[in-house]
């Protein structure tokens, strides 16, 4: 009779606990979900998008500019017309490195198109490099 008794005891306990854990959590579920607590939580999640966005942007901007300084040395280096300058140090590694044009003054360029058409933009459509 003794031991129904503890496990009575017991039972009662434990079910007196789960019942009072259970509604706590159901209590702190439905303040979560009230109007002002869902509202804080989406302006504080706007808040982190905007400045994820932010971040975003500027990398995209320092990827576009480091992208951009390189194309256009690209250019340059296919742009010169006529003989590139000669260096003195390079003279005696031969025409490739002579070619290369490292560290020496600029060459002259091409003309840019507007300026062989008297300053007038070109009209009609482009036709494509391949």
């Amino acid at each position: 009779m003794f031991k129904r008794i503890t496990w009575m005891g017991i039972g009662m306990a434990v079910g007196a606990t789960g019942a009072f854990r259970a509604k706590r959590k159901v209590e702190a579920t439905i303040d979560r979900y009230l109007p002002e607590q869902v509202a804080d939580r989406a302006a504080a999640s706007a808040r982190g998008v905007g400045h994820v966005v932010r971040a975003a942007a500027q990398e995209g901007r320092d990827v576009m500019r480091a992208t951009e300084s390189e194309l256009r040395a690209r250019v340059e280096a296919r742009t010169y017309v006529g003989d590139r300058p000669v260096q003195a140090g390079t003279a005696a590694l031969g025409p490739a490195a002579a070619a290369g044009g490292t560290g020496g003054p600029p060459g002259p360029r091409r003309q840019s198109r507007t300026a062989s058409t008297g300053g007038q933009a070109p009209t009609g459509r482009r036709r494509s490099r391949r």
